[in-house]
């Protein structure tokens, strides 16, 4: 295992860690996935690394306070080609992914983004790639699935907020030159950072696919942790809309349809909650939040 310690330009000092075959590697890698983790993410990278081809990596952004009861690096950093960054202050999931994609210095040929606390699908990463890799597609994402009301469901993005086509950050892929042409994730727009990508990409004529075969487990949050959640996203969904020059009383959905919503498609623990949370976040964006910062 190699150790080193790099300045970030997000302004924190990194710790990087990686297995031997990441370092020693020559040339480009063909995919290389990312997860931005806060918390343990060890079922989801015992999940992914079998995944991985010879020539695929894996990149994992830590960052904030170590976990107590035991040390994710290790499990990451166990076998494979593997590669640990740690930063000492939360950056945020877009800031996080970025910094797992410039630890690559542009020798990821396909890049595909994963969270920490959810699980994909053995197929995931093949299903995902296979558009990419055939040049059909120039980002793709694939859908989530939770449980909710005692069943299991799968949602895909869609159409955001009336606009343009979605994807979800925690289950998606790029190519290099559309990483490159948009410049990653936007920070300023939240939570919203997916959305925004997308958007971006639909603006600048790249080929975006939903890949249904594509599935990732996604845990619902429940009580207090979902009510702050779903505020986040009410915020956030004011500031994507301010971003992109979009009236925010034409985008931005009623109370009534983000209850029916959550309830229709069970994407939500308690569905007056989630809408509520949201609605809430909204008028907290609407009132105290500025414009966000150019893109």
């Amino acid at each position: 295992m190699i150790r080193r310690r790099d300045r970030d330009p997000v302004g924190g000092v990194s710790t990087v860690q990686s297995t031997p075959a990441a370092t020693e590697h020559a040339g480009e890698f063909d995919c290389a996935v990312v997860i931005p983790a806060a918390g343990c993410m060890c079922k989801q990278v015992e999940v992914v690394i079998p995944q991985l081809r010879d020539a695929d990596c894996l990149v994992v952004v830590w960052n904030g306070p170590r976990a107590t009861t035991h040390d994710c690096s290790e499990t990451v950093l166990r076998d494979g080609t593997t590669v640990w960054m740690e930063f000492p202050a939360r950056l945020g999931a877009a800031t996080a992914r970025n910094s797992g994609v410039q630890w690559l210095n542009g020798r990821a040929r396909l890049i595909a983004f994963v969270d920490s606390d959810d699980i994909a699908y053995d197929n995931w990463l093949s299903e995902l790639r296979k558009r990419l890799s055939s040049g059909e597609s120039d980002v793709v994402g694939g859908v989530l699935e939770f449980v909710s009301g005692g069943r299991a469901r799968r949602v895909a993005p869609d159409l955001d907020f009336w606009y343009r086509q979605a994807i979800y950050g925690s289950n998606c892929a790029v190519t290099r030159e559309a990483w490159d042409l948009l410049s990653g994730f936007c920070p300023n727009v939240g939570t919203c950072e997916d959305t925004d990508l997308a958007w971006r990409a639909g603006e600048a004529g790249l080929r975006i696919d939903i890949i249904p075969t594509a599935v990732v487990r996604y845990s619902l949050r429940i009580g207090w942790a979902e009510w702050q959640q779903r505020v986040m996203w009410g915020r956030s969904s004011v500031a994507l809309l301010r971003a992109h020059d979009l009236p925010l009383s034409r985008h931005l959905p009623k109370l009534k349809g983000l209850v029916l919503h959550k309830r229709s498609t069970g994407f939500a623990s308690n569905a007056l909650v989630a809408g509520l949370g949201q609605f809430f976040g909204q008028w907290v964006g609407k009132l105290r939040d500025g414009h966000p910062a150019p893109m």
